[in-house]
C-alpha cells in the first residue's frame, strides 16, 4: 500500500488525542514521505528493549503492546498503542538504548512509517507546531503513567482494572454485538495484571468481580464490556 492510500485508509480511525491526528497536513506529509512503509503481523517485534536502534514508528493502523522485562520472571505490560500513535520517540530524542519492547498485537496487521532519528528530528526542528505536538504527546504519556501509579497505591485491583478497561474501550472498543463493546486487543490475564500493577491471582479476582457485577464478559475470544456506563461509574470510585 502506498503512502497516500495508507493515509486515506487509516486516518479516519485515529483518535483526536493521537500524535498523528494533531499534526498539520504538511508536517504529517513530510514525516510520512521521509519514512519507509512497513507492516507487522501479530507477534512481530518493532522495537526490542536494550537495542541501540533509534528509529521511530508512526503507527497508521491496528495496535501494539509496549512491554519491559521483569528480571527473570517475565515481562510487564506498560501500555497499548494504536493507529495514530508514535512509538520509539524516547530513543530518537535522547539517543539512548531502547527502554521497552514493542510488538504488534491486533487482529489486523500494523501498518507504520519507519523514520530514521536524524530525519525525524530534522523535520520537527524546523516545524514549531510539529514540535509542540510531540511535546504535548509525550506529556500526555507521562500524565497517564503518573495517574496509573497513583491508582496503584490508592485503589483496589478491580477499580484499577476498570479504569484500564475504560481507556481501552475509549481507544479500541469496537465490534458492538448488541450485548456490549468488544475490546479489539488480545491481552492475557497476566498482561492485564502487570498493566495495573498486580499479580495474576489478583487480576483474576478483579476480572471475576467485574464479571459478577455484570460489567464484562470474558467467555469469548476477546473481552466484552457489557455496560460501559456502569463500568465508568465503577472506575470513578475514589476519584
Amino acid at each position: 500500500m502506498n503512502r497516500e492510500l495508507a493515509l486515506a485508509t487509516h486516518r479516519k480511525s485515529w483518535r483526536p488525542d493521537s500524535f498523528l491526528f494533531q499534526l498539520g497536513s504538511g508536517t504529517l506529509g513530510n514525516l510520512i514521505s521521509a519514512g519507509r512503509m512497513v507492516e507487522f503481523h501479530a507477534g512481530n517485534t518493532l522495537i526490542t528493549e536494550g537495542d541501540t536502534d533509534t528509529s521511530v514508528y508512526l503507527l497508521l493502523s491496528s495496535c501494539v503492546k509496549v512491554t519491559a522485562r521483569l528480571g527473570e520472571v517475565g515481562e510487564a505490560l506498560l501500555a497499548v498503542r494504536f493507529g495514530g500513535d508514535l512509538v520509539g520517540e524516547l530513543a530518537a530524542v535522547d539517543a539512548r538504548q531502547r527502554s521497552a519492547t514493542v510488538r504488534a498485537c491486533g487482529r489486523t496487521p500494523v501498518t507504520a512509517s519507519k523514520l530514521d532519528r536524524v530525519d525525524f528530528i530534522a523535520i520537527l526542528r524546523d516545524d514549531p507546531s510539529g514540535m509542540l505536538a510531540l511535546s504535548a504527546y509525550m506529556s500526555g504519556k507521562l500524565r497517564s503513567a503518573t495517574r496509573r501509579r497513583v491508582d496503584y497505591t490508592g485503589c483496589p485491583p478491580a477499580v484499577r482494572l476498570a479504569r484500564v478497561l475504560r481507556e481501552l474501550v475509549e481507544t479500541h472498543g469496537n465490534g458492538s454485538t448488541g450485548a456490549g463493546l468488544i475490546i479489539g486487543v488480545d491481552l492475557t490475564q497476566i498482561e492485564l495484571g502487570t498493566l495495573v500493577g498486580v499479580k495474576r491471582a489478583s487480576a483474576e479476582r478483579a476480572l471475576r468481580d467485574l464479571r459478577r457485577a455484570g460489567l464484562i464478559d470474558t467467555g469469548g475470544k476477546r473481552l466484552l464490556v457489557r455496560d460501559i456506563g456502569s463500568l465508568i461509574r465503577f472506575a470513578e470510585q475514589g476519584t
